[in-house]
């Protein structure tokens, strides 16, 4: 199915999410049913650019940490690979930027149509794991759509390398309003963010990426 641009493809989704009767709130955000998640955690996560790589999908979740440009060229070809997503132990959803100085509209945009390309994969039978990715504080509300004390994957990847106490207030506000039953953590972990985590009583589990993992066992194959 050739789509022409995201908003055409968000009007898709939605239109096959609404056939379905799945259900949306008051904003317009579809509501995620307690039976889509996961409820156990894989050893193994990869990126989605490796959709149609990865050596060993049925234990890998797939994520959506990545570019955007590597985000927008699965969205616009969901329609077509739905099926391969069906390969994986589950999907860790969308993760098209909402950044923070961006106009509220873009921001809302891009968690609106990173939560229907979630839904319509959690549609198609594969289990999900939602990220609470969020633009400012005004986009929150999004957060919404998922019930309260269910786990969640973060990525930590492009983060800024210094401690921004902004970011920081942001991550624990969301922790504070979704009161996360576990974190699967993709990436490197701050100290400053792994004693907050301690402090709130959220336990956690830390995956390298992808590619340290590979740079990793590059560098062990060369020390033999």
């Amino acid at each position: 199915m050739k789509i022409k641009n995201l908003f055409e493809l968000a009007l898709l989704l939605r239109s096959a999410l609404k056939k379905a009767k799945w259900s949306f709130n008051q904003y317009g955000f579809p509501v995620f049913p307690k039976d889509v998640f996961l409820d156990s955690f894989p050893c193994n996560v990869e990126p989605i650019q490796r959709l149609r790589c990865c050596e060993d999908p049925a234990s890998t979740l797939l994520c959506s940490f990545a570019d955007d440009q590597h985000i927008q060229i699965r969205l616009q070809k969901l329609f077509d690979e739905i099926n391969l997503y069906k390969r994986f132990v589950g999907f860790g959803g969308f993760d098209l930027s909402p950044r923070i100085y961006w106009p509220l509209k873009r921001q809302r945009f891009n968690i609106w149509l990173s939560q229907l390309a979630t839904a319509f994969v959690a549609m198609s039978g594969q289990k999900i794991l939602p990220n609470f990715r969020i633009g400012n504080l005004q986009t929150l509300f999004t957060l919404e759509s998922y019930p309260k004390n269910i786990p969640y994957i973060v990525g930590t990847l492009g983060c800024a390398k210094r401690y921004d106490p902004l970011q920081a207030f942001i991550f624990k506000t969301k922790m504070l309003f979704t009161r996360p039953s576990h974190l699967l953590i993709y990436g490197h972990l701050r100290k400053e963010y792994e004693k907050m985590l301690q402090e709130l009583g959220i336990p956690y589990t830390l995956i390298p990426d992808f590619r340290t993992r590979c740079y990793t066992e590059y560098s062990n194959r060369r020390a033999i």
